[in-house]
């Protein structure tokens, strides 16, 4: 079983503000009520991909919008403001960047944090944002003499499952509270620009029964569950 006191420093590396707290935000939650220091990396600004139907003004608006939600969504999940970290990549665009600037990107957020797990994305995630992220992870943890980090990959809800075949085959889930639970959904109603009304996967309803399902499958009430891409004994 996995023994999360055990990473007392912990890097979440999502692409975008939300992805965190909808892959993980109960063991987030739980991760900090036991004490460990969370470290959250967003990539992407979440909002510029908008520009079909948004203005420029309108974009940057709801950019300020959405970095004030995720700082009071972390805070609900127990994040420092001074552990929160947010770039300039391009939302739903990632992959007009050169990969090795995001890895740099990380790669400097790692050695300052030091984490000993990191929480990602699924590599076959349908958001390529998504798929790019995980991707940075693996190649800026490369195990060395000094270098055993453990990465879990998370699903995120209304993208994970969407690519078929979805290839997302958890098998490892981490036990939560009810009490996780339900500051993973206020977390996610704090963003007030990306939460949505039952029965969208990003609604409050459909995460409480996603993580009665996880919970199900594991034999406990409720559970998040990843996918390893590594861990070392």
């Amino acid at each position: 079983m996995l023994n999360l006191k055990a990473y007392e420093r912990v890097l979440t590396f999502f692409a975008h503000p939300d992805d965190e707290t909808l892959a993980a935000g109960a063991t987030i939650a739980k991760l900090t009520s036991l004490g460990g220091i969370v470290h959250v990396a967003i990539p992407a600004t979440g909002v510029h991909s908008r520009r079909n139907n948004q203005g420029e003004k309108k974009r940057d608006s709801d950019l300020e919008e959405l970095q004030e939600d995720c700082k009071k969504a972390m805070s609900v999940l127990g994040v420092l403001p001074g552990n929160i970290y947010l770039g300039d990549f391009p939302d739903n665009e990632m992959d007009k960047v050169s990969r090795l600037e995001a890895i740099h990107w990380l790669e400097a957020i790692i050695q300052k944090v030091n984490p000993q797990l990191i929480l990602t994305h699924h590599r076959y995630c349908t958001n390529i944002d998504h798929q790019y992220c995980h991707e940075a992870v693996v190649i800026a943890t490369r195990p060395g003499l000094h270098d055993h980090v453990t990465v879990l990959c998370a699903e995120v809800p209304s993208s994970t499952g969407y690519l078929k075949p979805a290839q997302w085959e958890p098998n490892c889930y981490i036990e939560v509270t009810e009490k996780n639970v339900e500051a993973k959904i206020k977390a996610m109603e704090t963003y007030n620009g990306e939460a949505r009304p039952d029965p969208h996967p990003r609604s409050g309803e459909v995460l409480r029964a996603l993580a009665k399902v996880r919970g199900s499958e594991a034999g406990f009430y409720y559970a998040e569950s990843f996918m390893i891409q590594k861990i070392f004994g």
